[in-house]
């Protein structure tokens, strides 16, 4: 009886000791660390912790898949991208038109006749009216008109003895009388214009030459 109750003894102390030893290494499981306010509490035991947020994406660079069509085929593929819209110049500003001015009226030409004998050695009258210089000196109107040579010849006689020569186009022309006022014969080139002449006088101290204008109207001709 005794002897059981040491075997039993012994195999309760041996059960006590291996129960002992399997424990001994545990340890106690570490106390959490406590965080401020906004800090993520890391889980407990072996869970992952928070995984990184996923990037965002614009909602206008996402790519929307094509809708196919009827057959089952992508309308898109294969078409070639549209060409950006051409922008169209700006319209060019229209430039106003330059004031209408009304033209000059064209001279009248001399008529040069059919024949020359129709009107060689005829002679006719016209009125002619001087413009320029200091506006004392005059003209005769109506002058002698006659027609030679290709030209027609007026006769400009001067309210003035002292004018000594013209010039018409640069050619000069002398007096045709010896004495009383001035009297020259020159060409005239056109009807109802002004012509510019230039006038020598000499009723200054020294010579002078003057510009005038001199207008023939072609209405007045007539017969001498």
């Amino acid at each position: 009886m005794n002897k059981r109750i040491l075997a039993l003894l012994a195999a309760l102390a041996l059960a006590a000791a291996l129960l002992t030893a399997c424990g001994g290494n545990d340890a106690p499981p570490p106390e959490p660390t406590p965080v401020e306010d906004g800090e993520q509490t890391p889980p407990p035991g072996n869970a992952p912790g928070p995984q990184p947020a996923a990037p965002e994406t614009n909602p206008m660079e996402t790519d929307i898949p094509d809708e196919p069509d009827e057959n089952g085929q992508d309308t898109d593929a294969g078409q070639p991208e549209a060409d950006a819209p051409e922008t169209s110049p700006p319209p060019e500003t229209a430039l106003e038109p330059p004031p209408e001015t009304e033209p000059e009226p064209a001279p009248v030409l001399a008529p040069e006749p059919e024949t020359e004998s129709v009107m060689a050695g005829d002679t006719y009258t016209i009125s002619v009216a001087l413009a320029g210089g200091s506006g004392r000196a005059t003209v005769e109107s109506p002058a002698k008109l006659r027609y030679e040579g290709g030209k027609y010849w007026a006769t400009i006689v001067w309210s003035s003895p002292n004018f000594d020569y013209m010039k018409v186009d640069g050619q000069r022309y002398d007096l045709i009388n010896d004495g009383g006022n001035s009297t020259f014969e020159i060409p005239v080139a056109a009807f109802d214009t002004p012509l510019a002449v230039i006038a020598d006088t000499i009723a200054m101290s020294e010579p002078h030459e003057v510009e005038y204008t001199l207008t023939f109207d072609s209405a007045s001709i007539q017969d001498a």
